[in-house]
Parts: C-alpha cells; structure tokens; sequence
C-alpha cells in the first residue's frame, strides 16, 4: 500500500470558508475571544475618554512635585485641648 501526498496532507479549506465554519459554530474559544475583543474595546474608550488629556493644560504639574505630594507625610495639627468641654 503506497501513500500520497495527497493522503497524509488533506487539502485546507479556504479562508473564506474557515471564517464562516468559525462563526456559524459555537465554541468557547470563540466567546472568549469575542468577549476579550469587547472588553479591550471598552477598556480603551474609556481611557481616550477619561485619562489622554488633562482637562485644562495648567494643570500638569512636574513629576517631582507630584511624587512629593503623595508620598509626604502631611503633619499633624497639635490639639488645642479639650476646647469642646468648657
């Protein structure tokens, strides 16, 4: 018994075909990846919506002053006593 090429390598379907046989089919590979295509579409209108720009050009601040602003301690106010109690 002799075998062919053509026996151990069957043709491929086109792509055109593939994609249809993809979409008509339910798979879970095919809801994950089209649910991860929704979230990354989200994912990015919300950060051209809400985090590309300032919302006035004043108000960027040096990185240096801002590092200093968040990681500083702020000092505590010495209480006055029991102001309330009198």
């Amino acid at each position: 018994m002799t075998i062919t090429l053509n026996d151990r390598n069957p043709p491929r379907p086109a792509p055109r075909a593939r994609l249809a046989g993809w979409v008509s089919r339910r798979t879970f590979k095919r809801d994950i990846v089209i649910v991860l295509a929704v979230k990354f579409a989200l994912l990015m209108a919300l950060k051209y919506t809400f985090f590309n720009h300032p919302q006035a050009e004043h108000m960027s601040l040096p990185p240096e002053q801002v590092a200093q602003a968040l990681l500083s301690v702020p000092a505590s106010h010495p209480s006055q006593g029991d102001q309330h109690a009198r």
